[in-house]
Formats: C-alpha cells, sequence, structure tokens
C-alpha cells in the first residue's frame, strides 16, 4: 500500500511539473537585448581579410621553392618533405565568411540591417573579389577543386571537383559582376583592413587581379587572356608604387606580421645562395635592402665595389645550415616590424607584365617591352629605398628585354611574395633553378597534393577528377602550366 502511494504521488508531482512548463512563457529571459539578430558582416570581412595577410602575403613554401630564401637548421619544405596538404580551412573559415556577407546583402528581410555596414552593392562586391582572390590562389596550390556543388553542409556533403579551367571562367565571372556592381560615390564596407572601405581602391583591386589571372592563363587560353587582360588594363590598374596594395598588419599579436612573429625567438629562414649568387653577379643593389649583412660570415668573391657585398652571404637550399649568424637574414625592415605592410600586388609586378604583355603584341597602350621593363626594375627598387643613383647604374647596365629579362626580374622584385613568385616562375620557367640536392625527390614541386582526407571522403569524385587532371602528386602541372 505504501509502495502505491507512493508510486501515485510521484506521478502526480511529474504531471504538475509538465503541466506548469507547459503554462509558463518565459519570452526573451534568454535573449540578449543587446545582441545582433543577424550576422555582422563588418566582423566577418575583417576575418576573412585575415587570411589574406597570415595564409597568402606571408606564406613561406612559395618562397622557398623559388630559393628567394631557404630554411637554417631545421629544413622541410625547402627540402619538398610536405607530400600533402588540405584546403579545408579556407573552406570552412574566410570563403565561408564571404559566401554569408553575399548572402546577407542579397536577402530582401536582411540587407536593410546589413546596409549600417556599407551600401549592400559595395558589400557584395567587396566579398566577390575577396573570394576570387582566395580562389585562385587555392587553385594555383591544388588545381581542381569542388566549388558550385560545395558549400551546401550536409545536405551535399560529396561536391563534385570544377576543373581549373572551369574555376578560372568562374573567376573572371565573379571579378567582372564585382567590378559592375561597384559604386565609388557610396559607402564602402565597414570592417575593411585594406582600404577602408575606399571603393574607388578596391576597383583597382579588382582590375589588378583580373589582369594577373589573365597573364597566367596566357599559354593555356590565348584569346581570353588576351581579352580579359586588355580589359583589365582599360579598367584601370595599379600605376604607380602610391596605388601597391599591401595588406595592413596590426599592432597586437593577434593581428601583427607574421614575419615579425617568426623572428621574434629563433632563426628559421635565411637567404639563398640562389638569390644572393644572382643579385651578386648582377650587381643588383637590392641585395643590400633585401636582407641583413652576416654577424658571423662572409665570403671572399665579391662583385661589388670595394667588396661591399662581402657580409651578404646566402645559405645552400635545403641543408642543415645550424650556423645560422653565419648567413644573411631577411631585412629588419621586414621582420622588425610588427605593422610591417606586406604587398599583395605592386606597381613592378604590374608594369612587369605589361613588359610581358607587350611582347606578346597585345594592346595596353603605350611604353615599349625596354621601357616598361625599365619602368618595372625602378619601381622595384624605388619599393625598397634603392637610391636612384644605383637604379640608374643597374638599368644602364642591363638594357636587354627578353622573355627570360622579364622573368628574371619578375622573380626579383616579387621577393617574398611566395604565391605569385612561385606560380610566375610555374608559368615561366624561368629563371632555370637547380632543385636542392638534399631532397628526398629533387624535383622542385608544382602543385600541392591533396590531403588524404579528400579521398577518403569523396572517393567517386576524387577519382574522377584524378583521371582528368592526373596524378594525385607534387609533380603533375597545372592547367595553365604548359612550359
Amino acid at each position: 500500500m505504501k509502495k502505491t502511494i507512493k508510486n501515485i504521488a510521484f506521478l502526480v508531482c511529474i504531471s504538475i511539473c509538465y503541466i506548469s512548463c507547459e503554462a509558463i512563457d518565459f519570452g526573451d529571459i534568454n535573449e540578449n537585448p543587446n545582441g545582433p539578430t543577424v550576422a555582422v558582416t563588418s566582423q566577418l570581412l575583417t576575418e576573412a581579410q585575415k587570411a589574406i595577410g597570415n595564409s597568402v602575403v606571408t606564406s613561406v613554401k612559395g618562397i622557398l621553392f623559388t630559393q628567394q630564401l631557404t630554411e637554417g637548421q631545421y629544413p622541410s619544405s625547402s627540402r619538398y618533405t610536405g607530400l600533402t596538404s588540405n584546403y579545408n580551412g579556407w573552406y570552412t573559415g574566410p570563403i565561408q565568411n564571404l559566401n554569408e556577407i553575399i548572402k546577407i546583402n542579397r536577402d530582401e528581410d536582411l540587407m536593410t540591417t546589413a546596409e549600417a555596414f556599407g551600401d549592400n552593392n559595395n558589400q557584395i562586391a567587396v566579398a566577390k573579389i575577396i573570394r576570387a582572390f582566395l580562389l585562385q590562389n587555392i587553385t594555383d596550390r591544388w588545381g581542381a577543386l569542388p566549388w558550385t556543388e560545395a558549400f551546401q553542409g550536409i545536405d551535399f556533403p560529396q561536391p563534385k571537383f570544377d576543373t581549373q579551367e572551369e574555376l578560372y571562367n568562374y573567376m573572371f565571372v565573379e571579378v567582372d559582376e564585382a567590378l559592375s556592381l561597384i559604386n565609388i560615390d557610396n559607402s564602402g564596407p565597414k570592417g575593411d583592413l585594406i582600404f577602408n572601405g575606399n571603393m574607388s581602391r578596391w576597383k583597382t583591386f579588382a582590375n589588378t587581379l583580373k589582369m594577373t589571372m589573365a597573364l597566367r592563363i596566357s599559354d593555356a587560353n590565348p584569346s581570353l587572356a588576351k581579352s580579359k587582360f586588355e580589359a583589365a588594363i582599360a579598367g584601370g590598374v595599379i600605376k604607380s608604387n602610391s596605388e601597391n596594395i599591401l595588406f595592413n598588419f596590426g599592432a597586437d599579436d593577434g593581428s601583427d606580421n607574421p614575419w615579425q612573429d617568426r623572428f621574434e625567438s629563433r632563426v628559421d629562414y635565411l637567404l639563398s645562395e640562389t638569390l644572393a649568387n644572382a643579385l651578386r653577379t648582377n650587381q643588383d643593389p637590392r641585395l643590400f635592402k633585401y636582407v641583413e649583412p652576416s654577424r658571423d660570415g662572409s665570403i671572399s668573391e665579391t662583385n661589388f665595389p670595394n667588396g661591399i657585398d662581402a657580409k651578404y652571404v646566402g645559405a645552400p637550399n635545403g641543408y642543415v645550415n645550424g650556423n645560422v649568424q653565419d648567413y644573411s637574414l631577411p631585412t629588419r625592415t621586414v621582420t622588425g616590424n610588427q605593422r610591417y605592410k606586406s604587398p599583395i600586388y605592386t606597381s613592378a609586378q604590374v608594369k612587369l607584365s605589361l613588359a610581358e604583355a607587350k611582347l606578346k603584341g597585345w594592346s595596353i597602350g603605350s611604353g615599349t617591352v625596354e621601357s616598361l621593363l625599365k619602368e618595372g626594375i625602378e619601381e622595384s627598387m624605388r619599393f625598397w629605398g634603392v637610391d636612384e643613383l644605383d637604379i640608374n647604374a643597374y638599368t644602364d647596365a642591363h638594357t636587354s628585354a627578353t622573355l627570360a629579362d622579364i622573368a628574371y626580374e619578375k622573380w626579383v622584385a616579387l621577393y617574398l611574395n611566395g604565391p605569385e613568385a612561385w606560380a610566375e616562375w610555374r608559368r615561366l620557367d624561368m629563371p632555370v633553378l637547380i632543385p636542392s640536392g638534399n631532397a628526398v625527390d629533387p624535383r622542385i614541386p608544382v602543385r600541392d597534393a591533396y590531403d588524404s582526407s579528400i579521398e577518403d571522403n569523396n572517393s567517386a569524385n576524387y577519382a574522377s577528377i584524378i583521371s582528368i587532371q592526373g596524378p594525385d602528386n607534387l609533380h603533375t602541372k597545372l592547367w595553365w602550366d604548359k612550359n
């Protein structure tokens, strides 16, 4: 009887609790009245742009592959040891943020609120430009990528791969759409680390990006490359160092210059003997701007007047260079400044690209191959603070303007811009670089291989794209890499 009474009492209590829960309306007691009701697009933009500085502009792999720098006592990428790489972080991070900016600014229910952070169309335009910029960097590493069927979450977990040709066609459309949306008279996006919402500058960024993409595919699709390149020049690209597109790092440890962090407590990167020898042979004054003189080392065979280059020492590529102070280190102008402005695109790169386009016979306006090459050299040297007398001495002694000359000067001018240096070296196959003698596979990589999780999680589409693109290794050339 006692047990029965206890059970009845328990059931009554449960019923009362259930009824009470059903009857009480807690309203907005758990809602933060000061919290946003939709994602803040300015914050999404800032986070997406950080990827440009942290993962693109200051990427080390391309710098090591093109032998501008090499490693000290712990060689890895300079020996081509990274057999696979994963692109997932791009998809779940910056690109997803950019997708959300576009989505919010197109949503009729959200766009009015979003306009507090800048004109809707200008926000969309900037997101598209950055998305195309990041996509070019990613596809120029791996080649084909999931794209048109990607970003659908659990509804579509196994998207097909788009070929690199399809991705480039998509990027051209993306940039052209962005340019058509830009209204320089309306407010630019808030949270913009690069131009602080200046839409005229974003227009220049978009056209310079389009120019770079066009030249990249010039051996794979010459007619499309020519038309897009000429359209970009007509639209307005960087014209001088005052218009260089630089990434602005912050002053705190969470947003500062990665090069400063890399040299804060250790030394891992040294001047490569390849670049050192090239600059010394050509008596290029950028040698004294790119790196610091060695603390302990020196060379006996100098090439500058009065042996002023004796303390500028390059290290062999891919070796265990344990005595790091025997070699020259990257300039303190870069490694000693938390807020150093890292180049994304420069006037030098544009001028040298124009010289190549002129050599191809494309319609790009005034100037000759020789004059544009000279301007590219001058702009590079001025950016690095070379004295005008030294600039004149160099250009007076280097008047040849062949494709090999353009390729060499672009390699030098793209110092510390790993993605662009690696991509342009692969496209042009110049200058000739000798692979590290310490590499297991003595071939400089021409792409990144997919992470093993790609094959494991998307096997059918992985197999399909490999059958089209070629073996999934470091040495299968990308679509645009025809030389």
